[in-house]
């Protein structure tokens, strides 16, 4: 898909690397690992099936089976970027929650390993920037919470650039994760976390404080209050914000009813983002694209998001100023 907004280069902080698993990919990698997926999941040409939650929840994990070797963790990953690099995307934030491929063989130390190689690659042969966030599954709770805190430390390269909090936000209270944040943000590493994507705006607020957050994944229901808001303004909390996502997960947010617009005007910070794009068959352009289409953002907001999402990123200065010469400020 071509750039939006007149060629303007786009970025992506809120990417699953699960989530870049297309279908194509996951059969090949089904079929080389002897991993079996249902059929009921597949759809006929490309693309994942579920009705609700819960169901894409069970993909999700059945796609994520595939993965058994860090060759394979390799081989999505420079994928994915050079896919992003052909449309004009400069920076991808890729998340991986190395608990999961822990439990099917592949060891912490090499999981980094083979990610911060992806980065290196794609940079050297497409162009593209980006970095890794290691995150933690707040359903797997606060104790492997640190335990995966501690590994990362014990784990850092010049990839790894943030830490973060993924799962099931109706579990567990935020503060329970507090020891596992503050070794992560003791060790010089980005702090994010999903919240305000089912829960309220107050947990927004309150996940932000207790894990000393300069960015939410979601918090879309922080718009909800408008209190809440402008204290989330005032701490110059960035917003990964994934419009796709959230029309797909959350029908209360259609494309009528979605805050995009609404953060925006109260002067959020907002980055545009895909989540799991081979799931909502979606890419960084196409976001942007959305938002200009749909919400009827201007170039000049376009670019302002894209600014926005430099500024926000957990990259070094060195790469944040080399962003913005490729955006031409």
């Amino acid at each position: 898909m071509a750039p939006p907004g007149g060629n303007l280069p786009t970025i992506d902080l809120h990417v699953h690397l699960r989530g870049t698993i297309d279908q194509s990919t996951a059969l090949t990698l089904a079929k080389k690992n002897h991993v079996h997926i249902a059929n009921r999941y597949l759809k006929p040409d490309e693309g994942y099936v579920w009705s609700n939650f819960e169901e894409f929840l069970n993909v999700y994990d059945q796609i994520g089976r595939v993965v058994r070797t860090a060759e394979d963790l390799y081989a999505i990953a420079i994928s994915y970027l050079k896919r992003c690099a052909s449309e004009g995307t400069i920076y991808v934030e890729l998340m991986l929650s190395p608990g999961h491929s822990v439990l099917n063989g592949i060891p912490f130390g090499e999981q980094i390993n083979a990610m911060e190689t992806a980065f290196e690659h794609a940079r050297h042969e497409a162009g593209i920037e980006g970095g890794l966030i290691v995150t933690c599954v707040r359903h797997r709770g606060p104790d492997e919470a640190v335990a995966m805190a501690e590994q990362t430390v014990q784990n850092l390269s010049p990839a790894v650039i943030g830490f973060g909090l993924t799962g099931n936000e109706l579990l567990f209270d935020a503060a329970e994760f507090k020891g596992a944040f503050l070794v992560a943000g003791e060790a010089g590493l980005g702090l994010t976390a999903h919240t305000g994507e089912w829960r309220d705006a107050a947990s927004v607020l309150h996940t932000v404080e207790q894990l000393n957050l300069s960015r939410v994944g979601h918090g879309i229901r922080a718009s909800e209050d408008k209190a809440v808001l402008e204290r989330l303004v005032e701490r110059n909390v960035g917003f990964e914000v994934c419009l796709s996502s959230n029309f797909a997960l959350a029908p209360h947010y259609s494309r009528l009813k979605h805050p995009l617009g609404e953060m925006l005007a109260a002067g959020c910070k907002i980055s545009l983002a895909t989540d799991d794009p081979a799931f909502f068959n979606t890419t960084p352009n196409r976001e942007y694209s959305i938002a200009e289409k749909s919400f009827g953002l201007s170039a000049s907001q376009l670019l302002q998001i894209t600014l926005d999402s430099i500024d926000m990123s957990f990259g070094r200065s060195d790469t944040k100023m080399r962003l913005r010469q490729k955006v031409g400020h």
